[in-house]
């Protein structure tokens, strides 16, 4: 379209063809008009445009005194772009160019009611110019360009109070449309107006839950906006810069409000690290802003922090703080052995239910890739062999080898498994059932709705074997090594327990940590090499069967795997090495 478009308008500007043919302005308007509205987006505003240019030439005028616009010529050729198009999108277009009359000469041969858009378009043409670019941009949903249409409006003759009420209309359109950077851009001279886009663009973020970036953006108002910057900043947690806008603005906190501001940040949710440097954090301004020592270490403690507790206590000549640092570590030692204990325990169990349950789910992706299916569901599930002989000579034919084969639940047929993951059944009444239907107590038809959901909810438990179960089981061993910061945690109870001469109790903890330790290890270590045994002996018997084999593994596996216990720190092996 644009090359046939541009070869057109060539010919025109010549006044010649390539045959020597004289051709005037305006001889391809149609087809031209066509190439317009064939592009996509349709390019209506340039086929208006050439529609008006065309207007002006001599062939447009067919009389005088009247507008060239609703002539015979102009009319005819917006038929036909309206006939290519539509005239609601033409009509717009022709508005969003402000050339109201084009827009008048669009509407008259649409369906638009006169009552409608003759009041308008009479309004628009009364209106400031800027004003009413203003209008139409909004009509059409442009902000941006009404924004900037908006302060275009303003004169340099007007009385503050008209200058405020301009202001107060530009940032309440800023601040319903989102355009605070615009209009950052369109205000950088009005230092004040500047600060107020500024504040108003601190106050969106906060509402939107951005509070790290409310808290720079009212720190970067000029001056700085320090109440929302005191809010921002209690709203994302950084009490340095709380403190840092309380100071500059010259507030004083009671120690109440100090105390419940740490509170509030020790209260704070996450993992166990984010806790810990919640619990470190309140502990500092206990310290720095209340002198509350006593506190201070409960803070600290209650973060497992045993050797900064120490440190602070010692600090402030407090033997009863230490004391009770040294006392708390060893009753977190005892909770940590009866934790390790129960892990090792669950893993045990859980590992083993995973050993069978990952067999089962190779043997679905295995029979879903045969079958040419996806697997979605958890049907996939534990089958009896009474089901997997029915369909002995079904599975024959999908697998491509004897049942003859099959040694065990976990490797049943193929056909079994494809029918449970893959195919669901689909014979169903049509119609009425309900009609089909005598009304009895063998029956539900007249039952209670309760009943309905009660059996829809029972419908929706797990399957043992499939996907969900595999899920849960890879959330249970994922989680039930002790992670590399509780590890870490570990090792300073260990050091806190060998330097406050609590030698006993960090043996019990360390024997319980190289315990769960081992026995991790172990089990991954005896799983994974029956697993592999079990696969080589597939593999041999596939390979004389005649068959191909091929190792089908679930993504969850390779990270199942590597699963192993953190080391502890390596100063504690170190010592413990010289002492056991």
């Amino acid at each position: 379209c644009r090359k046939m478009r541009e070869l057109m308008l060539s010919v025109e500007k010549d006044g010649i063809t390539s045959s020597g043919k004289a051709v005037e302005k305006g001889h391809f308007l149609l087809p031209i008009l066509s190439t317009f509205a064939k592009e996509n987006p349709p390019k209506v505003e340039e086929a208006l445009s050439l529609i008006k240019d065309s207007a002006s030439s001599a062939q447009a005028k067919q009389s005088k005194g009247k507008s060239v616009l609703i002539s015979e010529y102009v009319q005819s050729s917006i038929q036909y772009l309206a006939f290519l198009s539509d005239y609601e999108l033409i009509f717009n277009t022709a508005l969003g160019m402000y050339d109201f009359d084009l827009a008048k000469a669009v509407a008259r041969h649409s369906q638009m009611d006169p009552k409608v858009y003759l009041p308008m378009l009479k309004r628009l043409r009364e209106l400031p110019i800027s004003l009413a670019c203003f209008d139409v941009d909004v009509k059409l949903k442009r902000f941006e360009s009404a924004l900037r249409h908006l302060v275009a409006s303003s004169s340099y003759n007007e009385t503050d109070e008209e200058m405020a009420n301009h202001k107060n209309k530009c940032m309440s359109f800023i601040e319903e449309h989102s355009l605070h950077k615009l209009g950052l851009e369109l205000f950088q001279e009005d230092a004040d107006f500047y600060r107020s886009i500024m504040v108003s663009l601190g106050e969106r973020m906060l509402k939107e839950r951005k509070s790290e970036e409310a808290l720079t953006i009212f720190l970067l108002a000029d001056p700085k906006c320090l109440d929302g910057g005191k809010r921002a900043a209690r709203d994302c947690g950084d009490w340095k810069a709380y403190f840092a806008c309380c100071a500059e603005d010259n507030e004083t906190l009671s120690t109440d409000q100090v105390t419940n501001l740490a509170e509030t940040i020790s209260s704070k949710f996450g993992n166990m690290k984010d806790k810990s440097d919640a619990f470190a954090s309140a502990a500092r301004i206990l310290q720095d802003y209340c002198q509350d020592v006593g506190y201070a270490v409960d803070m600290l403690i209650s973060g497992h922090l045993w050797s900064e507790g120490r440190r602070v206590a010692h600090l402030h000549n407090r033997p009863d703080l230490v004391k009770k640092c040294v006392d708390a570590s060893v009753t977190y030692a005892q909770t940590c052995i009866d934790d390790l204990v129960d892990r090792a325990s669950t893993f045990e169990t859980t590992i083993a239910r995973y050993a069978e349950v990952i067999e089962l789910r190779r043997n679905a992706i295995k029979e879903a890739e045969e079958a040419g299916a996806e697997i979605h569901d958890d049907s996939a599930s534990m089958f009896s062999m009474a089901s997997t002989i029915s369909n002995t000579s079904l599975s024959s034919s999908a697998s491509g080898r004897s049942m003859g084969s099959v040694g065990s639940v976990g490797t049943v047929a193929s056909v079994s498994t494809v029918i449970s993951v893959g195919a669901t059944s689909t014979f169903s009444f049509t119609g009425d059932v309900d009609n089909m239907k005598h009304k009895s107590k063998f029956n539900k038809i007249g039952r209670d709705k309760k009943k309905k959901q009660k059996k829809s909810r029972n419908s929706r438990r797990r399957k043992p074997g499939g996907e969900e179960e595999l899920t849960e089981l890879v959330a249970t061993l994922t989680h039930g090594c002790p992670d590399e910061y509780y590890v870490a945690v570990i090792s300073s109870t260990l050091i806190l327990l060998m330097q406050s001469g609590k030698r006993s109790m960090a043996e019990q903890l360390l024997d319980s940590y190289t315990s769960i330790e081992t026995a991790v290890l172990k089990l991954q270590t005896e799983r994974l090499d029956k697993d592999r045994k079990k696969q080589e002996e597939i593999e041999r018997s596939t390979r004389m069967e005649g068959g191909i084999y091929q190792l089908v593994q679930h993504p969850c596996e390779k990270d199942i795997d590597a699963i192993r216990c953190k080391p502890l720190l390596e100063t504690v092996t170190k010592v413990f090495s010289f002492l056991l």
